[in-house]
């Protein structure tokens, strides 16, 4: 009897980590199905082209050396920074293009700290692949033009248009709120990290580029390389998808285009974009903003009268107006929303649905 107690305490020391490891245990088990693992990261570039120039720094006394800079570059090609997570292959990589003034960023985190388009694709495991325009942030552009005006070479006429948004341009235009500080009641935009929104706004070099934008055919030949893809554009870059479609619509598997312009295209190239599912977004408040009531409105019906031809023609092509989808609120950066990942849901489930189904 004298080893009873001992006994007794020996079971109750055991009993006591047990129940703290199954405890353990269980919250692992809750951090691995939320974990993002991922089989691949990286980035490399697309397209590109040689030319020569003798107009780059004149003299180039200093950290290049002694000499005139003179010789061959590569111009216009595109940075693309990627990452695969583990459940991609049996989904369609998704690239994701940014609009006007800005960069890749505009898919990573919020301004407020949440987890972005980029994370939260990955997390359904999606393969995610973020370009930076030609012109723009990583990518490259042709400098000869800046520093021949400086060399005397060209008149200052000849200068491009190099674009950026004031605060007071995003407010209304990016339609945060009517007037710049006042939101919409219902606004989803987190405008209280309004500040580092301004961040993320940088030099548009885009009007120093060809007719034929490289970034419609580096995303084309983004696609071959990836043996398929579905392309996003959101607003300067929102009809890029179509345009390199246009190019080249080989390994375009789907086709995203986000609140821009639909230009008029001719009832060919219409036919040629009919065998690539199109969708069409647009957030809430079109017409709300009274310096520019008409624009938005006139966009959205562009749009609509292009998903129309787009069906007519034997096409499939859907217009998500995310307020007949119960996303009130939503602004022209639907992808920064506080109600982002819904949108983002409505958007994957499109892209099962009409993309990968048929891809299938």
């Amino acid at each position: 009897m004298k080893n009873t107690p001992r006994f007794t305490r020996s079971v109750r020391s055991f009993v006591v980590p047990a129940a703290m490891l199954a405890l353990f245990l269980a919250a692992a088990v809750v951090t691995l199905a939320d974990s993002l693992l991922l089989k691949e990261q990286g980035s490399f570039f697309v397209g590109g082209r040689t030319v020569f120039t003798n107009a780059l720094t004149g003299s180039t006394t200093g950290f290049l050396g002694t000499g005139i800079n003179t010789g061959n570059i590569t111009v216009d090609q595109m940075y693309v920074q990627y990452q695969i997570p583990e459940g991609a292959d049996s989904h369609v990589p998704v690239v994701m293009v940014h609009g006007c003034c800005l960069s890749s960023k505009s898919y990573e985190t919020t301004p407020d700290g949440r987890m972005g388009w980029n994370e939260y694709f990955l997390r359904k495991h999606r393969a995610v692949y973020l370009p930076d325009q030609v012109s723009r942030a990583r990518s490259g552009f042709d400098p000869t033009i800046y520093n021949e005006i400086k060399l005397g070479k060209r008149p200052p006429s000849d200068m491009p248009e190099i674009r950026t948004a004031t605060h007071e341009i995003a407010w209304t235009l990016f339609r945060f709120g009517p007037s710049m500080g006042k939101a919409f009641s219902d606004e989803q935009f987190p405008v209280e990290a309004f500040d580092e929104f301004g961040k993320q706004v940088i030099p548009d070099l885009n009007g120093g580029l060809p007719a034929v934008n490289p970034t419609w055919t580096n995303l084309s030949g983004l696609a071959i390389k990836l043996k398929g893809a579905v392309l996003m554009g959101h607003s300067e870059s929102g009809f890029f998808p179509e345009q390199a479609a246009l190019i080249n619509p080989e390994d375009i598997k789907g086709l995203i285009t986000i609140e821009t312009v639909c230009p008029a295209l001719s009832a060919e190239q219409i036919s040629k974009l009919t065998k690539i599912p199109t969708l069409v977004v647009f957030g809430d408040h079109i017409g709300d903003v009274p310096s520019s009531p008409n624009m938005w409105k006139e966009r959205f019906e562009s749009c609509n009268k292009f998903v129309q031809q787009m069906n007519t023609a034997g096409g499939d092509a859907t217009m998500m107006h995310l307020p007949k989808d119960g996303q009130l609120g939503n602004s022209h950066m639907l992808m920064q929303d506080k109600n982002s990942n819904q949108v983002a849901d409505l958007i994957l489930k499109w892209i099962d649905e009409q993309v990968e189904s048929k891809h299938k």
